[in-house]
């Protein structure tokens, strides 16, 4: 049985490995429900804080809302933190989770030094992608910024500062994130390279179709899910003609990684 691989897209990052400081382990792999989950939150916070932005609400509205939400998936997003490879990212950002409920409470000095804090670990958990080497870890970065991001933001609009560079840096993240774990497919037919001998005309096969986050060099031994379902295609001489279903299978894929919480976020940041 021959393999056919059909490549749909790609990254372009390649990361380089360096040791990183403090106690680093393992980046453990993360529940697809989870993924969502965050997702779900990703796109709720930044829609929230695009809303007090535009006039929609006020920042103390958006700031209630969100903490509504942290409060919905509290126990799914601190698993999530727990994961983290790094002892610093994994302290920060359990930290300020915890912290961002009493927000309202700080005095105008607090909120800026809090929002300052905050700030730095959104940067922290950036500059760490450079600094890990396994799809497992970048995923589990890629997915923190779709907690802390929308409450670094909101702390920097309640203690008055800009929020436009740490927007545009959010947006270049995840947009590096969407790169790195772009789906890539490949299909292959159920029957024998004999069949293509007998049937030499287009024939409709089964065949297994799956997608994976970015299983591209230096990542081919790397496996973070992947998504597969067995249907009928279009095939000729063990190449795959038409398969009307693709989308839906990377989509599938998408969801198993930092991607759709990527794809979350950007939908509201780039409104």
């Amino acid at each position: 049985m021959k393999r056919k691989l059909l490549k749909m897209a790609t990254a372009a990052v390649v990361a380089t490995a360096v040791v990183v400081p403090g106690a680093a382990r393992p980046a453990q792999a993360t529940d697809p429900a989870t993924i969502i989950a965050v997702a779900q939150f990703a796109l709720q916070a930044y829609g929230y804080f695009n809303s007090s932005e535009d006039g929609g609400m006020t920042i103390e509205e958006a700031t209630s809302r969100i903490i509504v939400e942290i409060g919905n998936t509290r126990n799914t997003i601190m698993a999530h933190l727990d994961g983290l490879a790094t002892a610093e990212a994994r302290a920060c950002a359990e930290h300020h989770l915890l912290e961002f409920a009493d927000i309202e409470e700080f005095s105008l000095s607090l909120k800026q030094r809090w929002a300052q804090d905050v700030t730095s670990c959104v940067t922290l958990i950036n500059s760490l992608w450079g600094s890990v080497s396994t799809l497992s870890a970048k995923n589990q970065l890629g997915i923190a910024l779709g907690t802390v991001g929308p409450i670094a933001l909101v702390a920097r609009a309640q203690a008055r500062f800009s929020t436009t560079e740490l927007k545009n840096l959010l947006i270049g993240a995840f947009e590096r994130v969407q790169q790195r774990f772009t789906p890539y497919c490949q299909a292959t037919p159920n029957v024998s390279e004999e069949y293509w001998q007998m049937y030499p005309d287009p024939s409709w096969v089964y065949a297994w179709y799956s997608c994976a986050p970015a299983p591209e060099p230096p990542y081919w031994s790397e496996n973070i899910g992947s998504y597969s379902v067995y249907e009928l295609g279009l095939w000729h001489w063990g190449a795959p003609v038409n398969y009307p279903n693709w989308p839906a299978v990377m989509d599938g894929s998408k969801r198993l990684s930092a991607y759709v919480v990527a794809e979350s976020a950007l939908s509201q940041l780039r409104a």
